[in-house]
C-alpha cells in the first residue's frame, strides 16, 4: 500500500493513495492542460508540499475532503 501523502503530511498516517483516482489528478483531466496523471501522489508529483508549509497542507486536504464528500453524496 502507498500511503497518501497529503494526509500523511495532516497527521493522518495508514491511509492508502487514491492514485489516478484522487481529486487533485481528476482536476487535471478536467482542465485539459495537457499534463497526463503520473502514477502515484498528485500533490507529491508537483512538489506542493515540498516547503513543508502546513496551513497549505491543511487547506489541500480540506479540499480534497469537500470534493470526495460532494461527490459522494
Amino acid at each position: 500500500m502507498t500511503e497518501c501523502k497529503l494526509r500523511r503530511a495532516n497527521g493522518i498516517e495508514g491511509v492508502a493513495c487514491d492514485e489516478h483516482a484522487c481529486v487533485y489528478w481528476r482536476v487535471l483531466e478536467h482542465l485539459d492542460l495537457g499534463v497526463e496523471p503520473a502514477e502515484g501522489c498528485a500533490i507529491q508529483h508537483f512538489g506542493l508540499l515540498d516547503g513543508g508549509d502546513s496551513d497549505l497542507a491543511a487547506w489541500l486536504l480540506s479540499v480534497k475532503e469537500r470534493v470526495e464528500h460532494t461527490s459522494a453524496g
